[in-house]
C-alpha cells in the first residue's frame, strides 16, 4: 500500500462484534437523585454501570456465578476490582461496601433466574454451566457509583435500583436475542 492508500484506510468492525449497549436515566426517592444506568452485553461479559456521580464509574465489582450439580447449589463470588467502595468523606465504610456487594449479588441472582426461565426450566434448576467451567451466566461486571452516604439508602430505593438495572438488562437481552427482527413489526 502506498502512503496515500494507508492514510485513507479505516477499519470498520463487524456489527456482530460490537456489544449491545443501552443507556437510561432514572430519578430516585423524594430527593429525586438522578441515576444513570449503562448496559453493555459482550459475548463473554455483562457490564452494567449504575452511577449518581456525574458519569463516573465508581467502584468496579465482579460477580462470577458457579453451580454445582453435586449438591444442587449456586455460589455467587463477588469481589471488588477497583475502588474501595467507600467515599473518602463518608462514615460507615463497611456498610457501604456491603450494600454494593449485596446489590451486585441481587442483580446476579435475578439474571440467573431469567437465564433459567429462558432455558425452559424452573427457577431452582441447576443448569451446570458449560464444560469450560463457566457458570449459568457470563461474569457480571458492575460499576457502582452511588452518592456518599449510600449506607442510608432506603430499602425501597435499593430495590428500585435493582429493578431498574434488571429492566435495562432485560431490554438489552431482548435486543441481543431478537436477531434480524429488531425494529420490524410482525403480521397483523
Amino acid at each position: 500500500m502506498s502512503a496515500v492508500d494507508q492514510a485513507s484506510y479505516s477499519y470498520q468492525p463487524s456489527s456482530s462484534s460490537l456489544p449491545t449497549s443501552l443507556i437510561r436515566t432514572i430519578t430516585l426517592g423524594d430527593e429525586e437523585v438522578e441515576t444513570n444506568l449503562i448496559l453493555q452485553l459482550f459475548s463473554d461479559r455483562i457490564f452494567i454501570s449504575v452511577t449518581q456521580l456525574s458519569g463516573k464509574v465508581g467502584s468496579l465489582l465482579l460477580c462470577n456465578v458457579e453451580e454445582s450439580i453435586v449438591d444442587n447449589s449456586t455460589t455467587y463470588n463477588v469481589r471488588t476490582l477497583l475502588g474501595t467502595g467507600v467515599a473518602s468523606r463518608s462514615g460507615g465504610g463497611e456498610r457501604e461496601v456491603s450494600i454494593r456487594e449485596v446489590f451486585v449479588r441481587r442483580l446476579a441472582e435475578r439474571i440467573v433466574i431469567h437465564t433459567r426461565k429462558m432455558a425452559g426450566v424452573s427457577e431452582t434448576t441447576i443448569l451446570g454451566g458449560t464444560e469450560d467451567g463457566t457458570g449459568p451466566i457470563a461474569p457480571l461486571l458492575v460499576g457502582l457509583g452511588l452518592k456518599p452516604g449510600c449506607s442510608n439508602l432506603s430499602v425501597e430505593a435499593f430495590n428500585a435500583l435493582v429493578d431498574a438495572a434488571m429492566e435495562l438488562y432485560l431490554d438489552g437481552w431482548k435486543m441481543c436475542h431478537a436477531g434480524g427482527m429488531v425494529g420490524m413489526e410482525g403480521p397483523d
